[in-house]
């Protein structure tokens, strides 16, 4: 991307940005089942391209059901792929060993030095946000907003709505850092800057780019 003075803002990603992406945990699962990785990855967390709102992660990320009742509810997406799930996949897929991206905290911090307000914003769950806070520092960030407290998931429009709200700042001074293309395309339609995340290191050196 090209360098744009106009940024006052950057947001990031939870889950593949300041930590290691949850894929790590569905490939494991997907092996379970001699699956594809992107197979497991829709049965269990539902398409990315857009919001279902039937679909139980969907459901869960938005605040409207517990995480323990989503395994009894998976049960029609699995049998649409000729899958007949163990009954503890999201058991695993939601252990939480992760790990985290020093370098991007540890850039979150100097960003906030340099002048630049702070964000992030997740797709995540109620019962997680403990276990979220335990790993990163919440109060580098100006503003928080968290699926499940907002009842908007990406790549929703309203989400990225209530973070520029928030924020007060207009989405084309926003810069945004996301590991699913689909949520990226989320954030361009709201008129934001983003960054698409598959190696770490690559995507900081876009941001410093970016900023210069």
């Amino acid at each position: 991307m090209s360098p744009n003075s106009s940024i006052t803002a950057v947001v990031f990603d939870f889950g593949g940005v300041l930590i290691t992406p949850i894929t790590n945990a569905l490939g494991e699962v997907a092996d379970w089942h001699d699956v594809p990785m992107v197979t497991m990855l829709e049965i269990l967390m539902g398409p990315r391209e857009r919001s279902t709102h039937d679909h139980p992660w969907h459901r869960a990320e938005r605040g409207e059901m517990p995480t323990a009742e989503m395994q009894g509810e998976i049960g029609p997406f699995a049998e649409a792929k000729g899958v007949q799930l163990r009954g503890d996949e999201y058991e695993r897929v939601l252990r939480g060993d992760f790990l985290v991206h020093n370098s991007v905290v540890d850039r979150i911090g100097d960003l906030r030095a340099r002048g630049y307000a702070t964000g992030l914003l997740t797709n995540s769950f109620r019962e997680f946000r403990a276990v979220l806070e335990e790993h990163v520092d919440f109060g580098l960030f100006d503003v928080v907003v968290d699926s499940s407290e907002v009842g908007h998931r990406k790549p929703e429009p309203a989400i990225y709505a209530i973070v520029a709200e928030r924020l007060g700042v207009p989405g084309e001074q926003i810069l945004y850092l996301d590991d699913f293309a689909a949520n990226l395309d989320g954030a361009q339609a709201a008129g934001w800057q983003t960054i698409h995340v598959v190696d770490v290191a690559t995507a900081l050196e876009e941001l410093e780019h970016a900023l210069a």
